[in-house]
């Protein structure tokens, strides 16, 4: 997220968690360093930024956004918005090949799939074989492009279902496990996280309450979306597949709504692991805004083809 690192390092100091030499010690760098970064005389490259902005969270927290801001940040969203959007997309193969490309490698990516972005591009666009890797994340990505091909290629708004869902999680996981588009029978956990998932007799009932709130007749804002997106991955309705699953009906409900879809980047994995969380725990604003910035990059790619 975009903030000003000046402020973040003050604000750490201010905080009396660590010293002036013990901040320098975390972040990797010297006391003259340090100081020079606080004084503006010189910048932090873009991992000490993160580093900083990520140290910051964990110390400070996010910050609050109040209600008018909140409202700034859906205004962002609706000027990304265009009617023509899906038609757009739907109708230009170019144009679905690179974000078919650019969603496929970063939304595998971010649950482990080892294969280059150039290498996605190879096995989804020229049926290729890449020597070394696992014929299973072949298989992943595939899959993966195709649903999202499917999503593109509709073009036109339906209502969002438990049928719709348990058929892309089928043909998501075709071939890679046995209960492909079934909810999960067991209880699941998210490693590295303190959340407690739906309990599976609990899914159904669940899933559909999440769904008649999102199918209510009115204006979806991108903080309808990350609530959405938040409240649908504590239900983890399957065994596997749920993150892929979820940044999927997260492409169709921008696009139904004319937002470009939202591309969460690999290299963004733990900034999104830990808006998402704290959307789930706390307050879904900091999510919301993470998700226009990635709106904002997605509208770039698509503004090069008309």
């Amino acid at each position: 997220m975009t903030e000003n690192y000046i402020s973040q390092i003050r604000e750490i100091l201010g905080s009396k968690a660590y010293t002036q030499s013990a901040l320098a010690d975390r972040l990797g760098v010297t006391y003259a360093a340090l100081s020079r970064w606080l004084n503006a005389r010189a910048r932090p490259h873009r991992r000490r930024l993160e580093t900083i902005a990520k140290l910051h969270r964990q110390v400070i927290g996010f910050p609050a956004l109040s209600e008018k801001e909140m409202a700034g940040v859906d205004r962002q969203a609706k000027a990304l918005c265009r009617k023509d959007l899906w038609r757009l997309i739907s109708g230009n193969e170019d144009l679905q090949n690179e974000l078919l490309v650019e969603h496929t490698y970063n939304s595998t990516s971010i649950e482990g799939t080892t294969l280059t972005q150039k290498e996605t591009g190879l096995v989804i666009l020229e049926k290729g074989i890449i020597p070394d890797k696992p014929l299973l994340e072949h298989l992943e990505v595939v899959n993966h492009a195709a649903v999202l091909r499917n999503v593109f290629r509709q073009g036109h708004r339906e209502p969002l279902t438990e049928s719709l869902i348990r058929t892309m999680h089928g043909n998501l996981l075709q071939g890679i496990r046995d209960d492909a588009g079934s909810y999960s029978k067991y209880p699941r956990v998210i490693r590295g996280l303190d959340i407690e998932l739906t309990h599976p007799k609990d899914i159904p009932e669940e899933l559909r309450r999440l769904l008649s709130a999102w199918n209510r007749p009115a204006r979806k804002t991108a903080r309808e979306i990350a609530l959405f997106h938040a409240e649908f991955e504590l239900i983890h309705p399957f065994g596997d597949g749920n993150g892929r699953l979820g940044r999927l009906l997260m492409a169709l409900q921008c696009l139904e709504r004319g937002y470009p879809p939202v591309i969460i980047e690999n290299a963004r994995k733990a900034e999104y692991y830990e808006v998402l969380e704290y959307a789930q725990k706390k307050a879904e604003g900091p999510f919301a805004v993470f998700l226009v910035e990635e709106m904002k990059r997605t509208a770039g790619i698509i503004r090069r083809y008309g």
